[in-house]
């Protein structure tokens, strides 16, 4: 409930014209009350360049340059392994259907039409795939080994594709290009799980063949039985 006094001040208030109302308002200075300060905002630039270059005086940039060097060669030299994925141990094979439904039009530079929103593409009835793809799990000898040899074997070119491994050691070992799927992307896409995988075009769709190799660590085959 509101006090009598705070009614007398609101019905005033509400009596008057807004030219009263600010006059009053403005009507007395009261002064400055107590210690002020002026408002300043710190200069964040001035902060980061004063941080840089006490690292720089004391050697902890040039030890963080370092070690971001370092990191980087690693990765480049041995990439994250692609986790969940195991040896085949035994062969299979199934269809994968690499068809996508267009979200927007797809026009060529000078505006014709492509593709439609909404029309199902598949780019296996325009193209041929060029080259067979070989997954595998570059730590286990046995699948390099049948990567290498798959070309002979098959009569047609083939691109290794690592999930895990060495790809440059390979590549020196083997004068021959090594390929990692970085971040999993192509073995997500394409639903591998088991190594070597063998990716090869079946008219409109890929055939994906699951092949086990010999000579398996004891230790995998301990885990098998």
């Amino acid at each position: 409930m509101m006090r009598p006094a705070a009614l007398l001040l609101a019905a005033t208030l509400t009596a008057l014209p807004a030219a009263d109302i600010t006059s009053a308002a403005s009507a007395k200075d009261l002064g400055v009350r107590g210690a002020t300060w002026p408002v300043a905002e710190p200069d964040l630039l001035a902060q980061i360049e004063a941080r840089l270059l006490e690292l720089e005086r004391s050697g902890a940039l040039a030890r963080l340059e370092e070690e971001a060097r370092a990191n980087a060669r690693r990765k480049l030299e041995e990439p994250d392994p692609l986790p969940g994925i195991a040896p085949a141990t035994r062969e299979r094979s199934r269809l994968w259907d690499p068809a996508i439904t267009v979200a927007r039009d797809i026009r060529t530079p000078d505006g014709a039409l492509i593709a439609a929103a909404g029309t199902r593409v598949n780019p296996l009835e325009r193209i041929t795939l060029a080259r067979d793809l070989l997954f595998v799990d570059g730590r286990r000898e046995a699948e390099i080994a049948w990567a290498l040899a798959h070309e002979t074997e098959s009569g047609r070119p083939a691109k290794i594709v690592l999930l895990a491994g060495r790809p440059l050691d390979l590549m020196r070992q083997h004068r021959r290009p090594f390929f990692f799927d970085q971040g999993g992307r192509l073995a997500a896409r394409l639903g591998l799980r088991f190594t070597p995988s063998l990716v090869e075009q079946a008219g409109s769709r890929l055939r994906i063949t699951e092949v086990p190799v010999e000579n398996r660590d004891p230790a995998e085959t301990e885990q098998e039985d």
